[in-house]
């Protein structure tokens, strides 16, 4: 016996009309007789409700019905098929986007600290035009850090202060180079002014100290 007899068969036991069954599945009485006379076949979420509904299991349903078996199982197959599919995609995008999260924190800016900074030199050159310009060379320590030239100058009655910042970004630039061209006009001129690197907490590094006229971290020259 087929699966559209046997539900013919469950049906009239029961005393139902198509119309009946069908009310009940929330389906048309059409499919009820497409299924009856082995048109058409009922899914898993129909052999369920149909199961329920005539107080048999599905297993009694689907005996002695291949066409059915095979169907079911195809079914279950592509469900499966997508829900590893919509799992992996899931996975996939949930990786990007705590990728992409990572990323952006690591492109932050931050302020450099003091304690970031290893000085390695400084000197003084004068350019072509003969204005003075001072260099000041230095290293960021931190592996997650990254120096992209961004650096400022606060100008103070006796300081001239300089602010750096950076992201956290590993692997790529540690140098980081400070130059300040004198210009009196606009108060940088270190004949009267300390010169510091200086961070968010005021910690400062001093470079030159303009009352002794002492310039720290030069390279010590060889003979």
């Amino acid at each position: 016996m087929n699966i559209g007899e046997k539900i013919k068969h469950l049906r009239l036991i029961n005393k139902m009309t198509q119309e009946d069954v069908a009310n009940q599945l929330f389906i048309s009485r059409q499919v009820i007789s497409k299924w009856e006379l082995g048109n058409s076949l009922p899914n898993l979420t129909n052999l369920l409700a149909l199961s329920k509904l005539f107080n048999v299991s599905i297993d009694s349903l689907l005996k002695e019905d291949s066409n059915l078996q095979n169907q079911i199982i195809k079914q279950s197959n592509y469900k499966r098929y997508w829900m590893m599919t919509y799992v992996y995609i899931y996975s996939l995008l949930t990786i990007i986007v705590i990728l992409c999260c990572f990323v952006a924190v690591l492109l932050i800016t931050k302020d450099i600290k003091t304690s970031d900074l290893k000085v390695i030199h400084s000197h003084f050159y004068k350019e072509s035009d003969q204005t003075e310009t001072l260099y000041i060379y230095s290293e960021l320590k931190p592996f997650f850090s990254n120096y992209s030239g961004d650096y400022g100058f606060k100008i103070k009655e006796h300081e001239i202060d300089i602010h750096a910042n950076r992201n956290s970004i590993p692997f790529k630039n540690k140098n980081v180079l400070f130059s300040i061209k004198k210009d009196i006009s606009h108060g940088i001129d270190w004949e009267e002014k300390d010169v510091y690197i200086v961070d968010e907490n005021n910690n400062k590094i001093l470079i030159y100290n303009h009352k002794n006229k002492q310039l720290y971290y030069q390279k010590k020259v060889t003979e």
